[in-house]
């Protein structure tokens, strides 16, 4: 029997784009053997909601065609999340894609899909919401809240700077404690950002010591708290130097709670002001790349 793709499609994503590389993408895997299907989300929420229908059906692959956003409706709507996973890059940021250097053409990535090539990737849990990127508390779930409140359609890399002078005006202190899995605390934290990539917003580069391919999560505890500090940390991201510093500890662990209750981002969505618990599944995603 032929291999079998589901393609589920943001079409808004790209600025429409995906309307027409979503096809391109399921003829070149016809084109390869495998029979492939298009499904178009019709509003937020969509592709998760397809992809748990997926429940009783044969299919080999799941392949998300838009943004982090859209990956991330997938992957919490799979029933089994160890079934092959893929995604064609049309999105804002591409911090998956640009991790595992995805291509963005659609016959390139058919080859990729058909020659079988997975790698393992471990998933993290916050709050209930699995992710495969990042989960951020503080004054990086501060500047994703901004960005949702104004958000209209789709968004460019530029359309994130008025959010993000927005929090610089307003400048919201967070003191936030970590909990980690041995007991051990840290109190007075600004920002945490636990993370299973390197690449950040497709712009940055976190500390070399983050490796996707490991069974932890990755903690970033920041205790910076001017605007001049956090300049020079994020200079030092942009051009790929970060590491740990007088502002900033990073943590391996299996699981962190924060508290208290401060703006929560799951993979560049914004999940509510709330404490979190967050955690791996215990299962890794099969991820689809080169």
């Amino acid at each position: 029997m032929p291999s079998r793709a589901l393609i589920l499609a943001n079409p808004v994503a790209g600025g429409g784009r995906s309307k027409l590389l979503a096809p391109r993408l399921a003829d070149a895997l016809r084109a390869h053997g495998w029979e492939a299907e298009v499904y178009f989300t019709q509003r937020a929420g969509d592709a998760g909601a397809r992809t748990a229908a997926t429940r009783n059906e044969a299919w080999d692959a799941l392949i998300a065609v838009g943004g982090d956003g859209t990956l991330n409706e997938v992957l919490n709507g799979m029933p089994d999340p160890t079934t092959r996973l893929g995604v064609l890059p049309v999105g804002t940021a591409n911090v998956l894609a640009c991790e595992y250097r995805i291509p963005k053409d659609p016959v390139k990535l058919a080859d990729v899909i058909a020659s079988g090539r997975t790698h393992e990737h471990p998933i993290g849990v916050a709050n209930g919401r699995r992710f495969l990127l990042f989960c951020g508390a503080g004054l990086d779930g501060a500047i994703v809240e901004a960005v949702a409140r104004t958000r209209k359609g789709t968004l460019g890399k530029l359309k994130w700077l008025p959010s993000i002078w927005r929090i610089v005006v307003q400048w919201p202190q967070h003191r936030l404690r970590a909990t980690f899995a041995d007991g051990s605390k840290l109190d007075g934290l600004s920002t945490v950002l636990v993370t299973r990539v390197r690449n950040y917003g497709g712009v940055a580069k976190l500390p070399k010591a983050i490796d996707h391919a490991s069974p932890q999560l990755f903690a970033l505890c920041f205790v910076a708290r001017s605007r001049l500090h956090w300049a020079w940390l994020g200079l030092r991201a942009a051009l790929g130097i970060l590491s740990p510093c007088r502002g900033l500890s990073i943590h391996a662990t299996t699981s962190i709670a924060l508290e208290p209750a401060a703006p929560l981002q799951i993979d560049g969505d914004f999940h509510g002001n709330n404490e979190a618990r967050i955690e791996l599944l215990g299962a890794s995603a099969r991820l689809i790349a080169p």
